[in-house]
């Protein structure tokens, strides 16, 4: 099978997949406008921030793990990487779901009303 059929024969299974989708109900959602797109970008974003910043904690944290002097100072670093990843990952987590509340029209209409 050349490429050119093996295109066809997937695009014509891709139409076939949004059709059935279309015809069990699945439609577009009205609010998925350029808000919402600029919204996931924001989340996206946020979440690759906080990827990198995280693992930049980590390369920190094993430099000075290997610095360390003893069993105490190990243990002192870990508690504070430890004290501070927890802390990271509830301030990220409040931060996302506060992000994510713009992404309903339910959440926004609440939000005017709270306003």
């Amino acid at each position: 099978m050349s490429n050119s059929g093996k295109t066809e024969n997937t695009a014509s299974t891709m139409v076939d997949l949004i059709k059935t989708m279309q015809e069990a109900g699945l439609k577009s959602m009205p609010f998925q406008g350029t808000d919402w797109l600029t919204a996931m970008a924001d989340i996206s974003s946020e979440v690759m921030n906080f990827t990198a910043a995280r693992l930049k904690e980590d390369v920190n944290t094993q430099q000075a793990l290997m610095q360390a002097k003893g069993l105490v100072e190990i243990q002192h670093i870990h508690a504070e990487f430890f004290q501070k990843t927890m802390d990271d990952y509830a301030a990220e987590t409040a931060k996302l779901m506060r992000m994510g509340q713009t992404l309903t029209p339910a959440a926004k209409d609440t939000a005017k009303d709270k306003g």
